[in-house]
């Protein structure tokens, strides 16, 4: 009798809370039992996502508009590294599993969900997830779904061929996280799914109480653009290679608003600074014109603006402290000051990284 208590104890159910509405079936609230892992998923306001401006930032989990299912795919990796489990059923129909899943709806609470899986036993396993897989390119799709182990989900690579990686709605979100199942088949961990690039902008902040005519304005980072880079975040996070620069050009003029003018927000793979005469840090070169004080702005006519050229100005926080990688889900935010102290204007330039704010999403295992 023990020891087919014992047996039943060892057998852990792993459970994925899905706070979309109308993921799966309707059925009673199962009450939590020993043995279980609950994964619990959160996506900020649900009902108005599909109409949300949240989307286009990357931040959102998208939903199917009929189906009410998120675009989500979770995968469950044993200690040799074989995938052994996975979210929705059909995706790694290729391989066979002893696993067996159901989907269950809380009907007290119509927003969680929950997706049962059984059949792993005490040891230690890796989570994958990713979200938006609809922002992924049928190359990566096509070998995401033919993975069949960690080293393969870890090679896996998001690519651009020119320009700079562009998701909009449905940038991929990914999470990847180690979890220990105990003999009593318990296990817990949080995961914080994330954007697999970084965010650069540039904005002038006009400091002079007056008005500041800027035309042809241009700026190209140098070497912070590389074409590809991993889906789940690794140790090291790049992908080896440079020569890639990213040119951003603003309106022109730009137009100030509340006494600022931001450049089109780009995004970029990580990447980590190539070595320079003096440690490892970018550069950026940026140039610009200004409309002479009592002059209209004529491009043929030089005596109408004053030119400026800053080249290789290196990018570096605000100790002096070169910048050397752009990591996932970071914000590279380069502010340029306007201020004047005489006739012509006194430019600064401000360099700050931070997380990515808007929105972060988060995967519990508890």
């Amino acid at each position: 009798m023990m020891n087919r208590l014992y047996a039943y104890l060892n057998a852990a159910f792993a459970a994925v809370i899905l706070l979309f509405t109308g993921s799966c079936s309707e059925k009673e609230p199962v009450q939590m039992e020993r043995g279980r892992i609950s994964v619990s998923i959160a996506s900020g306001k649900i009902l108005t996502r599909a109409l949300s401006d949240d989307i286009a930032d990357g931040s959102a989990i998208i939903v199917d508009g009929v189906s009410g299912e998120p675009d989500l795919v979770l995968a469950i990796a044993n200690s040799a590294g074989n995938i052994v489990a996975w979210w929705p059923d059909n995706y790694w129909g290729s391989m066979e599993t002893g696993y067996s899943s159901e989907c269950q709806t809380d009907k007290t609470d119509e927003t969680k969900s929950t997706i049962y899986f059984t059949g792993p036993t005490r040891g230690s396993y890796t989570v994958f997830a990713v979200a938006n897989t609809a922002g992924l390119d049928a190359s990566t799709i096509t070998a995401l779904q033919a993975a069949t182990n960690i080293t393969a989900l870890e090679a896996l690579q998001l690519t651009v061929a020119s320009g700079e990686p562009d998701f909009g709605s449905t940038m991929p979100l990914t999470a990847r996280g180690a979890l220990s199942v105990n003999s009593w088949g318990n296990g817990q961990i949080d995961l914080n799914l994330m954007r697999p690039v970084a965010r650069i902008s540039l904005t002038f902040v006009n400091q002079t109480d007056g008005a500041v005519d800027i035309h042809d304005c241009q700026v190209t980072f140098e070497d912070l653009n590389p074409s590809r880079g991993f889906l789940f975040e690794q140790e090291p996070d790049y992908v080896t290679g440079y020569g890639r620069n990213l040119d951003i050009t603003g309106t022109d003029p730009l137009v100030f608003t509340d006494g600022k003018s931001t450049l089109p927000v780009k995004t970029v793979f990580p990447s980590t600074a190539p070595d320079r005469l003096v440690g490892s840090r970018y550069f950026l070169n940026v140039h610009f014109r200004v409309t002479k004080q009592d002059a209209v702005y004529d491009a043929l006519d030089a005596d109408t603006y004053t030119e400026y050229d800053f080249e290789d100005l290196p990018i570096h926080d605000s100790r002096s402290k070169d910048i050397p990688s752009i990591l996932r889900n970071q914000h590279l935010k380069i502010e340029t000051r306007i201020t004047k102290r005489a006739a012509e204007h006194d430019y600064s330039f401000n360099f700050e990284v931070q997380d990515w704010y808007e929105k972060e999403e988060y995967v519990t295992f508890d």
